[in-house]
């Protein structure tokens, strides 16, 4: 039976009176999960994703409801009051359902999973994702937010909960029928590698490099910046690849258009409302073509991500406010997401005092009230805000609406541009000590391997970039932790940790993300150990998530019997794909080891995606960028100290600019010359001066130092 057909065995029908609530407990107290914890209380009997709801579904013979969200997501707040707290609601998932809640974060893999299968059910995806299952685990029905009555044209909940357990009862061979077929769709069967791996050769990869570029051009928003229309979200990997076409091809016409493209979506990122103005960071994505209103929740893999777009921005355009926005980024994680462990938390949430963005949306009297009427009409031109406002409730997201002379203008005052800018400084500290006194949104402060990883390797970059040591140092604390934390004795990985409890077998994105982390931590200290826990890493990779037939990773290990599909996904989400990650800590590895079964590895994964990736180039940017490491080795600059980190600052701003895009430095403040480790071996300073040793592969040039 077609998807279509089964959506219409569900007619609504209406629901019964609410109940006077009660006091609740449920299955979710034991969780980790803050998104799960706040779901301990609801009067719906919520189990957590395992055996026990599992085999409850099956000797009761009752349909799953699998409700998956996370804890900055507006929409699923809005969901757990208007109906997870409703008892009415509650009284029906009980009696009709076994409910269970799950954590997407926590549970990536059930997420992309059933995700699949609502989208094919409704076109659409998003969260909160309500999915509705057989005991066997095969989805039949599923949309995101259903209001707990009829309205904005989604059935009411407690009516389809009704229709739903009245279809089962009445229609269930059909549903099971239906259910099988579009549990068979949700995979992705890729071919088997066969013969002998083709290396490209330079020339034809710079050539599909400028075609690829095309694809982005052809849906870039030349008034605005970014692809496509709204939302529009900040995907760091297209604009990195873009950087990287630029850097390889500066006298192409695509090379200059890339370099055009990304710089110019790069300052109106940063200019939107989607920036917070006042302490750094992104959130998740803009609702408007013009960045200037957020959806407001941050996430820590947009800073992980960002953070490097912003760093590769200067060094290939030498635009100083990307330099900034980096530096406000880093500073950002190192203020408000750093826990004392030494990780980083996962997200904030949209919502604070029940309602969206009310932590950070501002009125022109508020302004006036903290800053005073002079310095409050400043902000006000300066930031964009109005009495009418460009949020909800007449109140303002802050944007960069003029330059700070002009703001300085048009409140009546006489600053030149100098001290301006200065007024300007002053107004963001005043308003951003204004907003610690607010209700802060609530913090996800679970920590989660793949996403932390994210972080540790742009921290590790901006520290050496920058010439900002404690960058570096938050950086291998973070990893010092997760080391200690999450990885087994017998060398597998767990996901999450919080609060001193871990949970979760590692997925594909967790080693990948990490192990890339790590080389750029050694890359920025050049101390062996982040080499050698990274390989390690990449080893238990490729034992627990390769695929020898197909060479695509798969996105989990297969211990899980729960899970219906184990899946394959090479292609970018919000986050870079977890394949091409893997990919780039290969050839990462070999690059600095020379062991030749990394870069095996890693061509075979690469060759793999075939022709997928000139089809739609745009599904696969963080891929993109590494078939020119398979063309050519990339280079490795070492460079050695005389003892000081401070001696390396020099080489750092030299090896920060646009001409060494492509190679991969590793700064040692001492001479490492006994080390077992090919690339550190005799690599000593000359004449008492930090020295610089560039190789590609077995060829190198003679030493040299900064005059």
């Amino acid at each position: 039976m077609a998807i279509s057909s089964l959506l219409l065995l569900i007619t609504l029908t209406p629901m019964p009176p609410t109940q006077e609530p009660v006091e609740a407990r449920n299955h979710l107290a034991g969780e980790t999960s803050p998104y799960l914890l706040s779901h301990a209380h609801n009067p719906v009997d919520w189990y957590p994703w395992g055996e026990e709801a599992l085999e409850k579904a099956k000797k009761e013979d009752k349909p799953i409801f699998l409700s998956i969200g996370y804890s900055a997501c507006h929409w699923c707040h809005v969901m757990e009051r208007e109906s997870f707290e409703n008892e009415g609601i509650a009284a029906i998932l009980n009696e009709h359902f076994i409910s269970i809640k799950v954590d997407r974060e926590e549970r990536p893999d059930l997420d992309d999973l059933y995700m699949k299968a609502v989208q094919q059910m409704t076109g659409q995806g998003g969260w909160p994702m309500s999915v509705w299952l057989t005991p066997e685990l095969l989805p039949f029905y599923g949309g995101t937010y259903f209001p707990p009555e009829s309205r904005y044209g989604r059935p009411g909940f407690a009516d389809l909960l009704t229709s739903i357990e009245q279809a089962w009862e009445t229609r269930r061979e059909e549903i099971e029928e239906s259910a099988k077929s579009l549990s068979g769709s949700l995979t992705v069967t890729f071919p088997k590698l066969e013969g002998e791996m083709t290396v490209p050769d330079a020339e034809a990869v710079a050539k599909r490099e400028r075609s690829w570029s095309k694809s982005f051009a052809a849906e870039y928003d030349a008034q605005d910046g970014g692809f496509g229309p709204a939302p529009k979200f900040p995907r760091a990997d297209d604009l990195r690849f873009l950087l990287a076409v630029a850097a390889r091809q500066p006298q192409s016409a695509e090379g200059q258009e890339a370099l055009t493209m990304v710089t110019h979506t790069l300052k109106k990122m940063a200019a939107g409302g989607m920036y917070d103005r006042l302490a750094g960071g992104f959130s998740r994505y803009s609702v408007d073509a013009q960045w200037h209103i957020p959806h407001f929740e941050k996430m820590l893999y947009d800073q992980g991500t960002l953070l490097p777009a912003y760093l590769e921005g200067w060094r290939l355009s030498g635009d100083s406010a990307f330099e900034k926005i980096a530096r406000e980024i880093a500073d950002y994680l190192l203020r408000e997401r750093q826990d004392p462990g030494g990780a980083f938390w996962s997200s904030t949430d949209a919502d604070s005092e029940g309602e969206e963005g009310t932590f950070f949306v501002w009125t022109p009297k508020e302004l006036k009230e903290v800053l005073g009427e002079e310095n409050g009409a400043f902000a006000a031109a300066l930031y964009g805000v109005t009495a009418e406002g460009n949020f909800e409730h007449g109140k303002s997201a802050l944007f960069a609406a003029m330059p700070p002379a002009e703001a300085a203008q048009a409140a009546g005052l006489k600053d030149d541009a100098t001290s301006a800018l200065q007024r300007a400084e002053d107004v963001r500290k005043a308003l951003y000590g204004n907003r610690l006194q607010r209700i802060a949104p609530h913090s996800d402060d679970k920590i989660l391997l793949s996403w932390n990883g994210l972080a540790i390797g742009a921290l590790a970059r901006a520290g050496w970039m920058l010439q900002e040591p404690r960058y570096i140092e938050a950086a291998a604390a973070a990893a010092r932790f997760l080391e200690a934390t999450l990885q087994q004795d017998d060398g597998s990985w767990l996901r999450s940790t919080r609060q001193g409890r871990t949970a979760h077998r590692a997925v594909l994105e967790d080693l990948a993300y990490f192990s890339r982390g790590l080389l750029e931590l050694f890359m920025a200290t050049g101390d062996p150990q982040w080499l050698d826990l990274a390989e390690k890493v990449a080893a238990r990779m490729l034992q627990d998530f390769a695929d020898a037939e197909s060479g695509i990773f798969w996105d989990t290990d297969g211990q899980d019997d729960s899970l219906l599909h184990r899946l394959q996904s090479p292609w970018d989400g919000a986050t870079p794909a977890p394949h091409a990650v893997a990919l780039e800590s290969l050839f990462m590895l070999h690059a600095f080891t020379g062991e030749e079964s990394w870069r095996e590895a890693a061509l075979r994964g690469l060759l793999a995606m075939g022709a997928m990736v000139d089809r739609q180039p745009r599904a696969f940017a963080s891929a993109l960028r590494l078939f020119a490491w398979a063309a050519e080795e990339p280079a490795v600059a070492v460079v050695v100290g005389t003892g000081e980190a401070s001696s390396l600052v020099e080489w750092q701003r030299e090896l920060a600019t646009a001409a060494h895009h492509d190679s991969l430095p590793v700064f040692l403040s001492s001479a490492l010359p006994e080390s077992p480790l090919g690339l550190l071996q005799a690599r000593t300073p000359i004449d008492e001066k930090s020295t610089l040793y560039l190789c590609v592969g077995q060829t190198c040039e003679a030493p040299r130092t900064l005059e």
